[in-house]
């Protein structure tokens, strides 16, 4: 299985205890590629303690001038456009690999994701927003009517397509023709411009948050339906804290912290 972590030294105890948890529920040959320009491999020897024998470490540092017109701010650093490129820097001899941001929590194989048959599409992912601000964004990026917006935090990516069809091009031009409007760069570019290629996974499975789960009760009430720490257990595989309400800092909420201080690293 390949994977592909993107991220600072700054992010670097929150990628480990990712790993961790991915080598918990995933048993086959695991080869991590990881972006970065200030992670080395003394810095992932520290934890090697917490790796497999059958971890395999690629780190793979990314010439920024390549990203010549990306939009970039203080909350969306350029390692954002690295997913999109994915393609250009990664060996040719992967067909495709599994994105995951530093922010997740694994608690089940991953196996049924990875595995999907993405056939001609570009993604596989799950999509945290309804139908209302779907179309939303559809009319603010000029996308088709059935483009997906997806959360690009996971994201099984088509390299094989990706290498035989991506125009950066196109991608510089859309950052250029929408970029008062861009909120997200990075999804909104993905969604533009591939969200009519996307297989959609569900969200409480494969990229669950604790929005996600508030929102969820807050709907599903009156039915008596309800997600909590017991159906989390027996359903979800992949745990995200995506947005400011991250487990390790103290204003966290939520009931999920129990996943990551369960594979927290010091």
């Amino acid at each position: 299985m390949n994977v592909l972590l993107t991220f600072d030294h700054s992010y670097l105890p929150y990628a480990i205890s990712l790993i961790r948890s991915i080598n918990d529920y995933n048993h086959c040959e695991l080869n991590f590629y990881i972006f970065s320009n200030d992670v080395n491999y003394d810095d992932l020897d520290v934890y090697k303690n917490y790796f497999n024998n059958n971890d395999h470490f690629h780190i793979i540092n990314i010439d920024e001038s390549k990203f010549r017109d990306a939009k970039v701010t203080d909350r969306y650093p350029l390692t954002i456009y690295y997913r999109i490129f994915a393609a250009k820097f990664l060996p040719n001899t992967l067909d495709k690999i599994l994105y995951l941001d530093p922010d997740i929590i694994v608690k089940g194989d991953l196996s049924s994701l990875y595995n999907i048959d993405l056939g001609d599409n570009y993604f596989a992912g799950a999509s945290n927003i309804g139908n209302f601000l779907t179309r939303f964004n559809q009319i603010k990026n000029s996308s088709e009517k059935d483009a997906v917006y997806l959360n690009t935090g996971v994201l099984l990516i088509n390299l094989k397509k990706f290498r035989a069809e991506l125009d950066e091009d196109e991608v510089y031009a859309f950052l250029e023709r929408k970029k008062y409007l861009l909120t997200l760069p990075d999804q909104d570019v993905i969604s533009a411009l591939y969200g009519n290629k996307v297989i959609l996974v569900d969200r409480l499975i494969y990229n669950l948050s604790d929005r996600a789960i508030t929102l969820f009760n807050i709907r599903n009430h009156a039915k008596g339906l309800k997600i909590d720490l017991t159906w989390v257990e027996k359903n979800t595989i992949i745990i995200h804290f995506y947005g400011k309400n991250k487990p390790w800092n103290e204003d966290y909420h939520g009931i999920l912290k129990v996943y990551y201080d369960r594979y927290k690293v010091k």
